[in-house]
């Protein structure tokens, strides 16, 4: 039982962290994740009542955190809504969210210790189906948060939410654990399911606390940027020759002042610097070129990339130091793209150059 104390203990201590924003970043996802951690310790702690007789002495405690842990899965999700959205405020129908644990509650004053069977079983099989859904509907937030972002910005790795995805792929092992020991479907992993817990919340814990602020544009300009990720926004009233206009300013731009080389460059930034809203850029880049930001300004990247290449000045460089100097900031993202644009790595087409170089061709 050591390991649940454990569990149940590190849940309710994670809860308090995010609730006091320790993370100092993303406040009221966080405190949506708190919620989820304490409920996700009260239904630990609810087994431990069960396992050690508690629930004879205090007959409420299991009704209670049965209740509280059909919030469980509600508050796991808006906590993802409210880290994969750049503004959102809480709307009405957030509530329906938590109807299934507010109309649970009178079974507590009408039932008590007397609560029928099949009232248990119906519960139990609720939560465990309401979390697998909650779950699915997370995870894919976060897919579409990995293409949207792409919109905004052309360096998506520190506000990817890698790390959330991580940690969603723990709390999967801990439902995996959780159903396992409800429907003993495998004798020898329920062996491991103690330990399983412990570890889970340690790797849980681990992603959890080492995120970082996920939109860190100013507050006036979240509005439009919410709009233009989730493309709710009417399209701008731009001609033919608006657009024409426009694309030769910004070519402009890219190729004269080099803002691409800026590796900290996002939409509202070049929507200041094109003297246009962030509608309009965006309508532009996707109209003009057929194209999102990350791809616009990652394509000029990759070409500096390959004229710094041919540059003796740069030879001594080495290809990530070309990165760069061309404006990636990651190299996942600089060889992901490089390759996609080129069909060859880097060193790939560095080795190229070098060949035809030495043969003259």
């Amino acid at each position: 039982m050591t390991t649940y104390y454990l569990t149940c203990g590190g849940m309710l201590v994670l809860a308090l962290a995010h609730f006091g924003n320790t993370p100092r970043a993303n406040p009221v996802a966080n405190a949506w994740l708190g919620g989820f951690f304490l409920c996700a310790g009260s239904a630990v702690l609810a087994f431990i009542a069960q396992e050690t007789g508690l629930d004879i002495r205090y007959p409420l405690l299991v009704p209670l955190t049965e209740s509280i842990r059909l919030a469980m899965a509600p508050s796991l999700y808006l906590s993802v809504l409210y880290f994969t959205a750049v503004r959102r405020s809480w709307k009405r129908g957030d509530y329906l969210h938590f109807l299934p644990a507010v109309l649970f509650l009178p079974l507590l004053f009408f039932g008590g210790p007397h609560l029928p069977h099949f009232w248990g079983r119906f519960v139990g099989i609720s939560v465990k189906l309401q979390m697998l859904i909650y779950w699915i509907l997370s995870f894919n937030l976060l897919r579409k948060h990995s293409n949207s972002i792409r919109e905004v910005s052309a360096e998506v790795q520190k506000i990817d939410l890698k790390w959330l995805r991580y940690m969603l792929l723990g709390i999967a092992v801990l439902m995996l654990l959780w159903y396992n020991q409800v429907f003993r479907v495998s004798g020898d992993l329920e062996r491991f399911t103690g330990i399983g817990y412990l570890l889970a919340i340690y790797v849980i814990a681990f992603f959890s606390l080492r995120q970082g602020e996920i939109f860190p544009y100013a507050e006036t300009e979240k509005p439009a940027l919410q709009e233009v990720i989730e493309k709710k926004t009417t399209s701008p009233r731009l001609t033919e020759d608006d657009i024409s206009r426009l694309k030769a300013r910004l070519a402009q731009l890219m190729e004269q002042e080099q803002l691409f080389t800026n590796n900290d460059l996002h939409l509202p930034q070049l929507a200041g610097k094109m003297e246009i809203s962030v509608h309009e850029l965006s309508y532009l880049l996707n109209k003009g070129y057929n194209q999102n930001f990350y791809q616009y300004i990652n394509h000029y990247r990759v070409t500096r990339v390959k004229e710094l290449m041919l540059s003796e000045k740069h030879r001594h460089l080495s290809i990530l130091g070309i990165a760069f100097e061309a404006g990636f900031n990651s190299k996942t993202t600089f060889n992901t793209t490089f390759k996609k644009i080129e069909g060859m790595s880097p060193a790939e087409y560095r080795d190229l150059l070098v060949r035809m170089d030495t043969t003259g061709h």
